[in-house]
């Protein structure tokens, strides 16, 4: 009761947001209309596809493997709730599956994708927990389901009558597949069905093959800052810029639309910077090149000298570990790293990455390592190991979701 009345009351304010975001973040009228319910487009088929829910880039790119190994022989509806998100996924997947923008949780606007597009089942990757989207979802016989999924501190620290609207949506859901024994132990805490919970393990390992053979994107060695937020560009950049390395420093920002306020950081003349999206091409002058692309990370794991993860020294829970790993590269990041907390463990308990306290220590590692090349081939090496043994997680998945399903055999 609590829930449906501050969402009716916010309204105000959640309108002003969806403005703001339609245009700083370049949604335009197609992200304004569809989060609102709006401006959906029939598909031409008719059978129910299975509707998978990534709240951003992140999820897209975990559920990649599971959408390529169900097409395409099922129907898919993917939505998103940003526009790199769906930037993304018309990249990735082009026709072959339906794209929209999820709708906010109105029952209105809930129902006019329920009417479009008829799925049989609601897939949601690791976190959105939407009551009435639920709610509607079951009252139209979508059976739901929770992938890689896994909680935040701040759920599990909602106030009581949130918790109770947490456990009455998730007793909702069907299957409840986690990532690992701790967070099937936090949705036990939200008191969600026990016989709904399933260790499966990380979604983001049936990524790890199918980084093999990227082609290099530069011309020289270089470092590899990744996923960087506000300010760790800055602070990296003048302690990188003060070793005088004969490496470029490459920077490919979270948020792409950044760019701009990246440069203007730099303590650098504006010729000694080039960036992808403004067609400048790496020169010899070059110090810091910044790739402002969507999606763009892979070649770059795989060829770099040594990778830093972002989001770790600014407050953000840190990023994917595991896309470097895959790549057998030696990894460096920073503090915080709670949202990728059994991942980082994995990779620290093979040697396989090095947890740097603040950008001091960091630089401290990274001085050490850069030239040392059989530690960083081991480091790279025990990477790959440690993801060894995870293969088989995506054919769990889908034994447990679509078991009727008729899918063509994995490619090697």
């Amino acid at each position: 009761m609590i829930y449906q009345l501050l969402i009716r009351l916010l309204s105000p304010l959640v309108l002003f947001l969806i403005i703001s975001d339609a245009i700083k973040k370049h949604g335009g009228w197609i992200f304004f209309l569809q989060r609102f319910g709006f401006g959906y487009k029939k598909p031409q088929h008719t059978s129910s596809p299975i509707w998978i829910h990534c709240a951003s880039v992140g999820e897209v790119k975990a559920a990649e493997p599971l959408i390529r190994r169900l097409l395409p022989e099922a129907r898919i509806l993917v939505t998103t709730n940003t526009p790199t998100g769906y930037t993304l996924i018309q990249a990735l997947f082009k026709q072959n599956i339906s794209c929209a923008y999820c709708p906010l949780d109105y029952p209105y606007a809930i129902r006019r994708l329920l009417r479009t597009y008829t799925p049989e089942k609601l897939w949601v990757i690791e976190t959105e927990i939407w009551p009435n989207l639920y709610h509607l979802a079951h009252k139209n016989s979508i059976e739901i389901s929770l992938l890689n999924a896994r909680l935040s501190k701040k759920t599990l620290n909602s106030p009581a009558w949130l918790k109770q609207s947490y456990k009455k949506t998730l007793s909702l859901v069907t299957h409840l597949l986690v990532r690992n024994s701790q967070e099937a132990e936090h949705f036990q805490q939200l008191q969600a069905p026990k016989n709904a919970i399933q260790v499966v393990g990380n979604l983001k390992f049936a990524a790890i093959d199918k980084t093999a053979k990227a082609e290099c994107p530069v011309g020289r060695p270089y470092v590899l800052l990744a996923s960087s937020h506000d300010n760790e560009e800055a602070e990296i950049a003048q302690r990188w810029l003060a070793l005088h390395r004969p490496e470029l420093l490459v920077i490919v920002p979270r948020h792409p639309k950044r760019a701009e306020q990246i440069v203007n950081s730099l303590p650098l003349n504006r010729n000694q910077i080039s960036v992808h999206s403004l067609g400048e091409s790496i020169h010899a002058r070059t110090l810091v090149y910044i790739d402002d692309r969507i999606g763009a990370l892979t070649p770059f794991y795989c060829h770099a000298k040594l990778v830093v993860m972002g989001g770790a020294f600014a407050p953000k829970g840190g990023h994917n570990v595991l896309e470097p790993a895959a790549c057998g590269v030696a990894i460096l990041t920073g503090p915080d790293m709670s949202d990728f907390e059994a991942e980082t463990e994995l990779l620290k308990k093979h040697n396989a990455l090095l947890q740097c306290s603040d950008y001091d220590s960091l630089f401290s590692e990274l001085s050490r390592i850069i030239d040392a090349d059989d530690e960083r081939q081991q480091m790279g090496a025990a990477a790959k190991q440690a993801l060894q043994d995870q293969t088989h997680i995506l054919e769990d998945y889908l034994q447990i979701l679509a078991p009727k399903l008729s899918l063509s055999p994995a490619k090697a």
